[in-house]
């Protein structure tokens, strides 16, 4: 393969992403929209829509993205400071070719990058970045129109229909002054709800970033929850795709319980649906899912592959580890619309049905099976090694238990008698990705124990003494 037009190490497995100003600047922002308009081009496409998050060097990417796009000679519609979902659901709604934002999501606040949507709102895949990173500089005879349109403003007309009624909860809510900010507390009360937000200002930040899967960055609103006699508080990563909970006595949930409880209002309308889950999902949460009579299917990891494969089988529900929570056309009755992969739609859903149910978040959550299981922990592992280490874990307990289930469909996931491990090459990283979980503590012992054996055959994995780390065994108290 040749190399990149762009940087090869920028161009990520989801997106286009690095530090500002020294890897992601101005003419790297107007060759990513210049190439991705010319990706686009070549589809047919004759109009993109380009949104940005908050932070310092967004603005000036977003221009640059713009001026490299209209060189491309295709229509832009600006949409200037809108959240990731936003720009994805005009897409699709306005029958566009694509999207382009310029986020950075949970990173750090000297990170920047680029999002890229295809028509219908679908992430591009690996090999699609690939290709537009491929692409070099071009200017067509004809350039671009660009248009100033308001995307929020329609989304949230969205939400407030869809979400009238989601009762008089107390939800303390934390945007993280990223793009949420624009919809969340707006979208809550609407639908009823009495809303405290802290860091609820879209503006440029220093503190840390805005990332519900760290539960670090939730101690703070946990504290607000319990002063404030909170029903339970809800937080969103920068760009507003990923999703946090916490219940009223500031306990914070993994995202594969909040899906198991999302799943619950499609389940008890259509039993056997079928919900999609990633592969480091708990066995707790499947569990669940199964007993309420839903359908279990798993993807590959990374929200492109994922939201891809909830169109393509059509499955209405589904919702990753990470946070990410996705809903399909037929999750509620009699809505005929498009795919949906945002945070403050999670959020309205599941107010929503706690106002149906008449039960709090830990009520709903106490009826899940708390098993030991670790974080995703993310072993430094050099590139041209991690996906041989991951099937070489595979090989390792293949070995010694003959009738064990291996799923290869992404790395290894390996179920034991003692509980099951799931190990797989980071697509962003340098490194092995690894999850597993006991069905006891002595199980999850046992499995620590093996993995540690297994790995110490090959020093080229650091960070091994993760695994010595203790589980997390259902919700995790914050204060």
């Amino acid at each position: 393969m040749p190399d990149p037009t762009l940087p090869s190490e920028i161009v990520r497995a989801y997106d286009i992403r690095g530090t500002t100003p020294d890897q992601i600047d101005g003419e790297v922002a107007r060759r990513v929209g210049n190439g991705f308009a010319q990706w686009l081009l070549d589809r047919g496409a004759t109009a993109l829509i380009v949104g940005h998050d908050t932070r310092d060097s967004s603005p000036e990417l977003y221009e640059a993205a713009i001026e490299g796009a209209l060189r491309a000679g295709i229509d832009v519609h600006a949409a200037g400071l809108a959240p990731t979902p936003v720009v994805g659901w005009a897409v699709d709604r306005e029958g566009l070719g694509g999207g382009l934002v310029v986020t950075a999501s949970h990173n750090p606040p000297e990170y920047n990058g680029f999002k890229l949507l295809a028509d219908g709102a679908q992430p591009l895949l690996p090999e699609e970045i690939q290709h537009v990173a491929r692409h070099g500089p071009a200017a067509a005879a004809d350039q671009g129109t660009r248009r100033e349109i308001d995307a929020v403003d329609p989304y949230m007309q969205m939400l407030h229909q869809r979400f009238r009624d989601g009762g008089a909860h107390a939800v303390a809510i934390d945007p993280g002054n990223g793009t949420t900010a624009l919809t969340a507390a707006q979208a809550l009360i609407a639908a009823g709800a009495q809303v405290l937000a802290i860091r609820n200002t879209p503006r440029p930040t220093r503190q840390i970033a805005a990332d519900p899967q760290n539960p670090e960055t939730m101690r703070e609103m946990a504290r607000v929850v319990r002063a404030i006699n909170a029903d339970l508080g809800i937080a969103w990563d920068g760009d507003g795709d990923r999703i946090g909970v916490l219940d009223h006595l500031g306990r914070r949930y993994e995202a594969d319980w909040l899906t198991a409880v999302l799943a619950r209002p499609l389940l008890s309308r259509r039993p056997g649906s079928e919900v999609l889950l990633d592969m480091k999902t708990s066995s707790s949460a499947i569990d669940d899912i199964r007993r309420r009579g839903g359908h279990p299917l798993t993807a590959k990891t990374g929200y492109s592959f994922f939201r891809r494969m909830m169109r393509e089988q059509q499955i209405a529900f589904g919702g990753e580890t990470s946070g990410h929570i996705m809903f399909g056309p037929e999750y509620r009755a009699g809505e005929d619309a498009p795919w949906i992969d945002d945070g403050v739609y999670a959020a309205c859903a599941l107010v929503a049905y706690l106002t149906s149910s008449g039960r709090t978040l830990a009520e709903e959550m106490s009826e899940i099976e708390p098993r030991p299981i670790s974080p995703e922990l993310r072993l430094p592992c050099p590139d041209h090694d991690k996906t041989h280490m991951a099937n070489a874990l595979g090989d390792w307990f293949a070995e010694r238990y003959p009738r064990a289930e291996i799923d290869r469909s992404d790395g290894a996931r390996v179920h034991l008698p003692d509980g099951w491990l799931h190990a797989r090459a980071s697509n962003t990283a340098p490194a092995l990705s690894l999850r597993f979980e006991g069905r006891s503590e002595s199980g999850y012992r046992r499995l620590a124990e093996q993995l540690e054996q297994a790995l110490s055959r090959h020093p080229q994995v650091d960070g091994v003494e993760q695994l010595r780390r203790p589980p997390t065994i259902g919700p995790q108290s914050l204060i």
